[in-house]
């Protein structure tokens, strides 16, 4: 069974748009990666653990109010416009690793 002409092209085609759109590596590998404390470390473990904010500050140990002041200090500092955006960003930079 062949591949239609129409299939393969379309497959180049989106192949070369994700190839022109796509981060060098070296940018992404040599960005500077920001410090964050322990505490800023538990709060980005608990964004990844998908539990609500009022959860997350009852687990660690802090109010709601300062939870989210410290979610936006994150998101500040990740440069990210969404909690998800922050996500994606400290996977890039190595800060979700243990």
């Amino acid at each position: 069974m062949s591949a239609s002409p129409a299939l393969i092209g379309g497959t180049y085609a989106l192949f070369e748009a994700a190839w022109e759109s796509a981060a060098d590596l070296t940018t992404v590998l040599d960005s500077p990666r920001p410090r964050i404390d322990d505490q800023t470390a538990r709060v980005l473990r608990a964004l990844g653990s998908g539990a609500s904010d009022e959860a997350a500050a009852r687990d660690l140990g802090m109010s709601l109010r300062t939870y989210r002041r410290r979610v936006a200090e994150l998101l500040a500092t990740l440069d990210a416009a969404s909690r998800f955006q922050a996500g994606v960003r400290a996977g890039e930079r190595g800060l979700t690793r243990s």
